[in-house]
């Protein structure tokens, strides 16, 4: 007869130490892929700021450039690094990432126009491309003139920003 106290074979122990064991290891799998999961979420979140970080600077710049040339009184200024005439050496957009990339980084030269904020990483250029198409011509008149202003920062990544503006002289 069976003795009214014990309730488990001899079978039953083992069976519960294999369940065990493999509950255990559910919850370590569960756990490795949270762990890589919060690591690529921890990464992700560091390549928003510095491309936020990037942004922003590059955004400042572009806002400097446009008080340099509120600040410009006549368009025929000659020897300022960060203005430019469309007809030298920047053309197209291309062209601009060109001229930063080889003359700045690899002949140690300094940029054609270093910003204030974020001076370290962050460069400014304004180029003009001429009168307005439809500006009056009299000479009495103020001719509105066209111009593209860059900025790029490149800490760790790279933001380039273009921006149209139309100043009267």
């Amino acid at each position: 007869m069976r003795n009214p106290g014990t309730y488990l074979n001899k079978d039953d122990g083992a069976m519960m130490i294999l369940m065990s064991m493999m509950l255990l290891a559910l919850l370590t799998i569960i756990g490795i892929a949270a762990s890589k999961t919060a690591l690529t979420e921890i990464k992700i979140a560091g390549n928003e700021y510095l491309y936020q970080h990037n942004f922003y600077c590059a955004e400042g710049a572009a806002i400097e450039t446009v008080d340099k040339l509120e600040a410009l009184e006549s368009v025929n200024v000659d020897k300022i690094g960060w203005l430019m005439n469309e007809s030298e050496k920047v053309n197209k957009d291309t062209d601009l990432y060109a001229y930063w990339s080889n003359v700045n980084r690899d002949k140690g030269e300094a940029s054609p126009g270093g910003a204030s904020v974020c001076a370290e990483h962050t460069e400014l250029m304004s180029v003009h491309h001429g009168v307005l198409a439809g500006s009056s011509l009299d000479m009495s008149k103020p001719t509105k003139h066209i111009y593209s202003i860059y900025a790029q920062s490149h800490d760790r990544g790279l933001v380039l920003i273009k921006i149209g503006y139309t100043k009267a002289f």
